[in-house]
């Protein structure tokens, strides 16, 4: 089992907002270290409780803090509020389980100089073992003896995280879904507009010769043209976007994106619906044409 303690404050710098600062404790030294990406400060160094490292994320919303600035902050122990000046000293990048969903994070013994108060915030509790709901329900027992401490078990967080992806995976295709509908309605749309003033060439054409079977391919050639064209601007295009609006996602930590996994199933199935509607479009089409006479289509007039 892990301790980490922590307090919260507030600062004009922060506008106003409530903001946790974290306590490393030693174990964690290597790693709170090789997170700094910006500036240079060592572990011992943060014992000091003068000096912090703010995670790049916070940046999102304050991007005028840099590193040097003194804040003065107002420091909560839950007894009572007290005033500190601390230094900016370094710009980390950790994942969230590290720090505890904090963003301001020092070592462990300097933030205890901070206040002669339990600042214990969050345990770790690590099995070794498979699940065991023995242990869980033993857990989750003392947490209602005790009505001043909350549980949340790894799967807890895992299915909120998973059920909002869900949610936002859902309507992100919703939009693409209808976006794509116009897309193929205009596709659709083109071709029969195009066949449509060209019934007179098309007329002339096979009046000097042209077969039926000609005639199907040479549309079928220019469905396979606009489909082509269509997929490349797409897929191709899309596929080439998204991996910048990944990266995006990842440096402002937008929904905790961290990996990239191009969605393959998706762009094969736009590539199948294209190219069954085009096939689709030119059979209908191929039919559409074969019903009027040669000599109405000749005659037909723009």
């Amino acid at each position: 089992m892990e301790c980490y303690k922590a307090t919260y404050l507030t600062s004009d710098l922060f506008d106003g907002n409530i903001e946790w600062l974290a306590g490393i404790p030693e174990f964690g030294k290597e790693q709170l270290e090789s997170g700094i990406i910006k500036g240079n400060i060592t572990y011992e160094e943060l014992c000091a409780g003068d000096k912090v490292i703010i995670d790049k994320r916070m940046l999102y919303w304050y991007p005028h803090i840099k590193i040097g600035d003194i804040i003065d902050v107002i420091v909560e122990d839950g007894r009572g509020s007290h005033k500190r000046k601390l230094e900016i000293a370094a710009i980390g990048d950790y994942h969230l389980g590290f720090t505890g969903n904090t963003f301001i994070i020092m070592a462990e013994k300097g933030l205890e100089s901070f206040s002669d108060n339990n600042l214990n915030f969050y345990y770790h509790i690590f099995s070794k073992e498979n699940y065991d709901e023995e242990v869980e329900a033993k857990l989750k027992a003392i947490v209602e003896e005790s009505g001043r401490i909350e549980m949340r078990a790894w799967k807890d967080i895992y299915d909120e995280y998973k059920s909002s992806l869900a949610m936002t995976r859902g309507m992100c295709y919703m939009f693409l879904g209808i976006l794509g509908a116009i897309c193929i309605m205009n596709m659709i749309n083109t071709m029969i507009y195009n066949v449509h003033v060209r019934k007179k060439e098309i007329g002339i054409l096979q009046a000097l010769g042209m077969s039926d079977i000609q005639m199907k391919k040479m549309l079928r050639l220019e469905g396979l043209f606009y489909a082509a064209g269509t997929l490349i601007v797409a897929v191709g295009g899309g596929s080439l976007a998204g991996y910048p609006v990944f990266l995006l996602a990842k440096e402002k930590n937008l929904l905790n994106i961290s990996n990239y996994h191009y969605p393959a199933k998706a762009a094969v199935a736009v590539i199948l619906v294209l190219v069954i509607v085009q096939f689709a479009l030119i059979l209908a089409l191929g039919k559409s044409v074969k019903k009027e006479s040669l000599i109405a289509r000749i005659r037909y007039s723009n």
